[in-house]
C-alpha cells in the first residue's frame, strides 16, 4: 500500500517534507470567511467539493501573514492549495465514515472564541456584531464543526502513538552529547597571489548566473491622495469658537493638582472595642498637642508613627493625587494649606495627624499657549464629513473609470502626483506602506492596468494609485558587475587551494602524524576547545556543526567556513548525554510522540487523498497568482 511504503521512508528530511506539505491547519482562518456566500469558480475540485478562488485567495492572504519573509509567494500558494485539498479529502472521508461533532461541542467552542470575548467572558453583543445574520452564524458554526472534526482526527492518532524508552534515551544521548574537539584553520587569503581569474571565466560565470545580477522590476505610480490633515488647513475658525472650546475642555489644559504630605499614624485593629479605640485616640491627641506646643513634626513621626513605610522619613508620603488615598485622609489633606497641620483624622487604618508640605499642579495653561493646538483640533473635527465624502467619491469615480485618474482629479479639484521609480521593497513616505505596495504590484493594478481601490493609509489618509511606467527586471551589463564576479571567483579559487592543502594535512593525520607535530611543521595553530556541546559559543559555528555531524569513528575532517577558510576538525572523544534526567526524559518523550503523531497523521491524510478524485484548474490557479 501507498501508506506502508511511505511510512518506511518517513525519517529525516523526508518526514519533515511530509509534515510541512501535508499538515492540517487546525485553526480558523478568520471570521470574515464565513460571513458572506461564495459563488466563485473552483480552483480545484475534491470529489464533489469545490475549492473556490475566493476561498483559496483568503487562505493565501492569511498564510502569508504567518510566513511573511520566510518563503516566497509561489511556495506559500502551493502549500495553501495542498492544505485545502487535503482538508477536503479528509473531511469527505470522515463524513462518509460517520464522524460528527455535537451541538454541545460547537457551543463550547463558540463561547471560548477570543473574537467574542469581552473581559474574558462571552459577549452576545460581539457575537452578533461579527456574525449579524443567521446565514453568517450558520457558516461560522459549520466552520467550527469542520475544525473540531479535523482536530478530533489528529488527536485520535496522537493518543495511540507510542515511543519506546530506548528511542527517548537515544535522542537524549544525541541532544545532550558533548565532544572533545581540537581544530585548526587554513587561511584562504595566503593563496591570494597564486590565483588568477580569466576573462573567459568571468564571462562564463555571468552567463550561467545572470539572474543574480538583475535590476529588480520597477514601476512609477500616478496617485491622488486625500488627507484629513491637509483638508483641515483650509478651515476657518473664529476666536469665539476657540474660546468656547477652551472653556468646555479646560480639564485637558490643566495639570492635575498633586499634594505632598506627611503623617503620623496610630494604628487601630479593625475589631477594636471602644476602650481600645479611646486609648489609641488619647495617645494620638497627646502627640498632636505636643506638636501644637512646638514639638518637631518630623521627629514626633519618627518616634510615634506606626507606618513602617514613612516613619523613618519623618512621616513623608511624597506627592499624591486625588483617588490615591483613603477618602477621610484625602478630604483632610485637600482641605489644608501648605504648612498646616490637621486635627485627628480617623480612617480604616486608625488615627492620622496630617501635615501638608506643598502643592503642585492645578493650574490651567493660558488660552494663548494652547490656541494653535485648539485650532488644529477644531479644524480636524470640522472636515470629518468632507473627508469621508471625498474619499467615497474618489473610490466611486476611480472604479467606474478604471483606466485614468483624470476624472477623479477634476471632480475633486485634486492634483495627480507621481512617484519615483519603485521596486517591491518600496520607497519613502507613503511608498513605504506595505499595503500600498502589495496593491500596486498586484494583478489588477500592475497586469490589468486598472486604478487601485481606495487604499487606507491610516484613519485620516487615503490614496488611489495606477501604474504609469513599468520597467521589467533586467540584467545589469557585464562591465557593471565584472569586479563583483571577479571577487567571487577569486574567493572560490583561493578557498579551493586552501581545501587542497587541508585535505593533504588530513591524510597525514590519518596516517599517524600528530596534530601538534603537523601544525609545527606547517605553521598553523591548533586550538584545543575541550568538551563542548551543540550550543557552544566558544567555537565558530561552522566548526561546531561539522564536529557534531562527523560519525563516531571519524577522527579528522575538513569543513569550509563562511569566509572561505578551511577548518580541520579533530574529534578526540565523545561523551553521550545523561539519560537520568527525568524532566528532560519526559519533555523529549512528549516531543517525539507529537512528531510521530504529526507524521502518522500526514501519512494517513496522504493515503486518504490518494483515494480521492482531485481535479486542479491550473488556468484559474495561474490567474489567481
Amino acid at each position: 500500500m501507498l501508506l506502508h511504503s511511505i511510512r518506511e521512508r518517513a525519517t529525516g528530511w523526508f518526514a519533515w517534507v511530509i509534515v510541512i506539505l501535508i499538515s492540517i491547519p487546525f485553526a480558523l482562518w478568520g471570521i470574515n470567511s464565513y460571513i458572506t456566500p461564495d459563488a466563485d469558480p473552483a480552483v480545484a475540485n475534491v470529489g464533489e467539493y469545490k475549492i473556490s478562488r475566493q476561498e483559496f485567495q483568503n487562505s493565501v492572504q492569511n498564510e502569508s501573514k504567518e510566513f511573511k519573509g520566510q518563503m516566497d509567494d509561489a511556495l506559500i500558494k502551493k502549500i495553501v492549495l495542498e492544505k485545502l485539498i487535503n482538508n477536503r479529502a479528509l473531511l469527505s472521508f470522515l463524513s462518509s465514515s460517520g464522524h460528527t461533532i455535537s451541538k454541545e461541542q460547537i457551543d463550547a467552542y463558540v463561547r471560548t472564541d477570543p473574537s467574542f470575548q469581552l473581559e474574558s467572558t462571552f459577549s452576545e453583543e460581539l457575537y452578533n456584531r461579527y456574525l449579524p445574520s443567521a446565514y453568517s452564524k450558520s457558516n461560522y458554526r459549520n466552520s467550527v464543526a469542520t475544525q473540531l472534526l479535523l482536530q478530533q482526527f489528529s488527536q485520535g492518532i496522537l493518543s495511540s502513538t507510542f515511543v519506546s524508552e530506548q528511542e527517548v534515551q537515544h535522542v537524549i544521548q544525541l541532544v545532550k552529547q558533548k565532544r572533545d574537539i581540537a581544530y585548526a584553520v587554513i587561511k584562504a587569503e595566503k593563496f591570494q597571489d597564486s590565483v588568477t581569474v580569466t576573462e573567459e571565466e568571468i564571462s562564463s560565470y555571468y552567463q550561467n548566473f545572470k539572474t543574480q545580477f538583475e535590476n529588480p522590476e520597477q514601476i512609477k505610480l500616478a496617485y491622488i491622495e486625500i488627507s484629513r490633515k491637509e483638508l483641515a488647513k483650509d478651515a476657518q475658525i473664529s476666536d469665539e469658537r476657540v474660546t468656547q472650546y477652551y472653556q468646555d475642555n479646560l480639564a485637558q489644559y490643566t495639570q492635575p493638582e498633586r499634594r505632598k504630605a506627611s503623617h503620623i499614624l496610630f494604628t487601630l485593629a479593625t475589631d477594636a472595642n471602644d476602650e481600645a479605640k479611646n486609648k489609641v485616640k488619647a495617645e494620638a491627641q497627646a502627640v498632636l498637642d505636643s506638636i501644637k506646643q512646638g514639638s518637631d513634626f518630623s521627629q514626633m513621626a519618627k518616634e510615634h508613627s506606626k507606618d513602617p513605610g514613612s516613619a523613618d522619613n519623618g512621616g513623608d508620603l511624597g506627592f499624591f493625587g486625588k483617588g490615591e488615598m483613603v477618602p477621610a485622609f484625602e478630604a483632610s489633606a485637600y482641605a489644608l494649606k501648605p504648612g498646616e497641620i490637621s486635627e485627628l483624622v480617623e480612617s480604616s487604618f486608625g488615627f492620622h495627624i496630617i501635615k501638608l508640605d506643598s502643592v503642585e499642579g492645578g493650574v490651567s495653561k493660558p488660552l494663548e499657549e494652547v490656541k494653535e493646538q485648539i485650532i488644529e483640533t477644531i479644524q480636524f473635527e470640522q472636515v470629518e464629513s468632507a473627508f469621508f465624502e471625498k474619499a467615497e467619491l474618489m473610490q466611486s469615480i476611480a472604479y467606474e473609470q478604471p483606466d485614468t485618474l483624470e476624472p477623479v482629479a477634476t471632480e475633486l479639484s485634486l492634483k495627480i502626483q507621481e512617484s519615483d521609480l519603485l521596486g517591491r521593497s518600496g520607497g519613502e513616505g507613503i511608498f513605504s506602506n506595505e499595503k500600498l505596495l502589495n496593491i500596486a504590484f498586484g494583478e489588477s493594478v500592475l497586469e490589468e492596468g486598472n486604478n487601485s481601490d481606495l487604499i487606507e493609509l491610516g484613519d485620516d489618509q487615503v490614496v488611489v494609485v495606477r501604474v504609469i511606467e513599468r520597467i521589467p527586471a533586467n540584467a545589469k551589463p557585464l562591465e557593471e558587475v565584472k569586479e563583483q564576479i571577479t571577487k567571487r571567483l577569486k574567493i572560490d579559487l583561493i578557498s579551493s587551494k586552501a581545501q587542497e592543502e587541508a585535505s593533504e594535512y588530513v591524510k597525514k593525520l590519518i596516517e599517524g602524524t600528530s596534530f601538534e607535530e603537523l601544525a609545527l611543521a606547517s605553521s598553523f595553530i591548533v586550538e584545543n576547545s575541550g568538551s563542548v556541546d551543540r550550543q557552544s559559543q566558544t567555537v565558530p559555528g561552522d566548526i561546531i556543526r561539522k564536529a557534531f555531524t562527523m560519525p563516531r569513528e571519524m577522527k579528522f575532517a575538513t569543513t569550509k567556513m563562511i569566509n572561505g577558510d578551511i577548518a580541520i576538525v579533530n574529534i578526540k572523544s565523545i561523551e553521550d548525554g545523561d539519560i537520568g534526567d527525568k524532566a528532560l526524559f519526559d519533555n523529549i518523550k512528549q516531543a517525539l510522540i507529537q512528531n510521530k503523531g504529526n507524521i502518522e497523521t500526514s501519512l494517513s491524510i496522504l493515503q486518504i487523498r490518494s483515494d480521492s478524485k482531485i481535479v486542479i484548474n491550473n488556468k484559474l490557479l495561474n490567474e489567481s497568482e
